[in-house]
């Protein structure tokens, strides 16, 4: 829309400051608006067309369940200047807030905080000051067909890191989708090649149209359209959009009532995703009945334009129309990526970290992922960060293969977005993305990982073991949930691996950086039985043999022990909360000094009574390793400064173990322990040979 077709806008003084972009986008301290949220409701009352763009917006976002919303006037009585309202930047080219930010707590965080994206039409001259551009009414137009094609084109022409292929082995089977007047069919390869696109959608807790052994033949033949779910009907109609002909869907291509051709294909699946042309992601499809694009436009109408504001730029010489929407993607009512409900099923993690390029159809926007870019549909030409997930296929598959030293430091940044090396990579994937998510059948929660981990083991050396690394086995032993956890009975993984859980579960923060001077158990033997001859895949049974330092919980005396209970994480006691500074540590459960801090697995209501039980179960500690805390303990936060030196303290961590009664020195785990170096307490125990199962 062009400045002189727009009609000029009705606006109060204080939101004529916003029409002067060269103040608005370079304000270091922002622009003052209102004195009071509810000076800012009057004045759209009062006509203020802005004001109410803004009104609207802050009740969009209001969330749509919990507690009564606070009314418009909750800061009439409160005294300026802790109501001033503010508008400024914020962190990317477009994106502002109205805050206030004095109220920037509870409850007042569904009022007092207002994010906004200014975007353009592609042909306003001010796509010279915003990237952000509007967003189709549908995920199936012309106009998403249109950017989805441009995006693979210019992958295909630009992206000399994304490797295209036209000759790669097609699959053992897929989908041959044929022109749009004709019906799709199962081709079987036999060492055809070529390129295709694979789909990931949810199956919903029951199967969809499935390839069988009485059916095989019939799909050989056809696939009558009308006979697919949904979301099947999307993806063969995008594919043959997008101009591809062959598609591999899970339940089509893999004969689902014989169980060599499943256990072989899924063998397959490394090959199948990763030579993919192309993935196709039903993000927001709870089932294979919604459909593809009808999910995807859920929320889409919540990404529209509030209201267009004439605005200029002096320095740049240019004048046009900006258009306002709350931020897409940016809390209620839109939905994350990661928490669509495709990206909360643990096989989708290996599915969209080994494709070479992903388009997710989300609730509210399409997303691109490539090994070189990664756009959204309201940024389509710019890139949006590095990843929309913890676990990015694009940082793992930039890695140069080296062989790792054993027992590797980390960088103490690995929680970032750049992965400093595959192990660092590996944690990070797994703690903060695969083990949130939900598997249906447990003996899948480790062949739904077999890609990414063969991935990882050819870049780094490593030996596989039920979900660790032998080579860095001491940090891998001492995962720990934030929560109290659940270890299925019919679990035959060991219960030193975290695949003998059920998810999901969140991590508590792992912070086991850098390895101690001392090193506490020495690995004997590390033993695992797969299903199959392949390392990665699904696990019969297993065991590890160490020798470590040990002290039986008879040995010691109640007090000297501390037990985290079942609460939430705020309460939740950690030997390194002992390091913060003081201002930070004022935020955590700190436990005392001189205490051993003892985790159960399984956590308990109540800690009374705790140690007689752990007595009377024969459970003893085992060290397995010290790390370093950089320990802030007798500091200010604002007291350091860029390269101050900061001591580092160490803390032992191990394992507690109880005997399974099979035989006299094989146990079980059953939980975690930390001790303080400084305190002590860690100091000459016993060594003995375990075997743990």
């Amino acid at each position: 829309m062009s400045i002189t077709a727009l009609e000029e806008p009705v606006l109060c003084e204080l939101c004529k400051q916003i029409q002067d972009l060269d103040r608005l986008v370079t304000s270091g301290t922002g622009i003052d608006h209102h004195k009071s949220w509810t000076e800012l409701c009057k004045s759209a009352e009062e006509g203020c067309q802005l004001c109410d763009a803004f009104v609207r917006g802050q009740e969009i976002k209001r969330p749509r369940s919990g507690p009564e919303p606070l009314p418009q006037n909750f800061d009439q009585q409160m005294k300026w200047p802790d109501t001033q309202l503010t508008i400024m930047p914020h962190g990317r080219n477009g994106l502002f807030i109205l805050e206030q930010e004095k109220l920037f707590r509870h409850p007042f965080l569904d009022v007092a905080s207002l994010w906004i994206e200014f975007y353009t039409q592609p042909s306003d001259p001010l796509t010279a000051v915003f990237n952000g551009r509007g967003i189709s009414s549908s995920s199936s137009s012309d106009e998403s067909f249109a950017l989805l094609s441009k995006w693979i084109e210019t992958c295909r022409r630009s992206h000399p890191l994304c490797s295209w292929s036209h000759d790669n082995p097609l699959p053992t089977r897929v989908v041959d989708v044929g022109s749009e007047y004709e019906d799709p069919f199962l081709f079987e390869s036999n060492g055809a090649t070529g390129e295709w696109v694979t789909l990931s959608h949810c199956w919903g807790g029951e199967a969809p149209l499935a390839t069988t052994s009485e059916s095989l033949e019939q799909h050989k033949s056809s696939i009558p359209m009308d006979t697919l779910p949904q979301n099947f009907k999307d993806a063969i109609s995008l594919t043959r959009e997008l101009g591809f002909q062959y598609i591999w869907i899970d339940s089509l291509c893999i004969i689902q009532n014989i169980h060599e051709d499943w256990t072989s294909e899924s063998s397959q699946m490394h090959r199948v995703y990763t030579n993919a042309s192309l993935n196709i992601s039903a993000a927001a499809a709870k089932s294979p009945k919604e459909g593809i694009f009808e999910s995807s436009n859920k929320l889409r109408h919540f990404g529209s334009s509030l209201f267009s504001l004439p605005c200029k730029s002096e320095k740049k010489e240019i004048h046009g129309v900006v258009d306002l929407r709350i931020q897409l993607g940016g809390g209620c009512p839109f939905i994350h990526l990661p928490d669509e409900p495709l990206h909360r099923r643990a096989w989708v993690l290996q599915e969209s970290v080994l494709s070479p390029r992903r388009i997710d159809f989300g609730s509210s926007q399409l997303f691109w992922e490539c090994r070189t870019a990664l756009h959204t549909e309201r940024y389509p030409e710019s890139t949006d960060g590095e990843s929309f997930f913890d676990a990015s296929g694009r940082v793992l598959h930039q890695m140069e293969p080296t062989r790792m030293d054993p027992l590797p430091n980390l960088p103490r940044h690995f929680r970032g977005s750049n992965a400093d090396n595959p192990v660092s990579w590996w944690y990070r994937m797994l703690l903060n993305s695969y083990c949130r998510r939900g598997v249906t059948d447990l003996d899948d929660l480790l062949p739904a990982l077999a890609g990414v981990a063969e991935e990882v083991s050819n870049r780094t050396g490593y030996h596989y073991k039920a979900g660790l690394w032998l080579e860095d086995i001491l940090r891998g032993l001492l995962w720990q949930p934030l929560g109290s956890m659940v270890r299925p009975e019919q679990s035959h993984c060991p219960s030193w691996t975290w695949a003998s859980t059920q998810l999901p579960w969140h991590d508590r923060h792992l912070s086991l950086y850098e390895y101690g001077p001392n090193f506490r158990a020495s690995v004997i033997e590390a033993n695992i039985v797969n299903a199959s001859k392949d390392d990665f895949g699904q696990v019969i049974s297993g065991y590890l043999k160490l020798e470590a330092n040990y002290k039986s919980f008879k040995d010691w005396e109640s007090e000297e022990l501390l037990y985290n209970k079942r609460e939430d994480h705020w309460h939740m006691m950690k030997i390194y909360y002992r390091r913060l500074s003081k201002d930070n540590s004022t935020r955590y459960a700190v436990p005392d000094a001189g205490h051993v801090l003892c985790t159960l697995d399984q956590r308990l209501e109540t800690v009374d009574g705790c140690h007689l039980t752990m007595i009377e179960r024969g459970a003893i500690c085992v060290q397995i390793a010290s790390f370093l805390d950089e320990d802030f303990s007798n500091q200010l936060s604002e007291m350091l400064k860029p390269g101050d030196e900061v001591e580092k303290k160490v803390t032992v961590h191990g394992l507690i173990l109880e005997p399974t009664g099979t035989s006299d020195d094989e146990y079980r785990r059953i939980g975690i322990v930390e001790i303080a170096a400084e305190d002590g307490l860690a100091d000459n125990w016993a060594t003995k040979i375990f075997t743990i199962v």
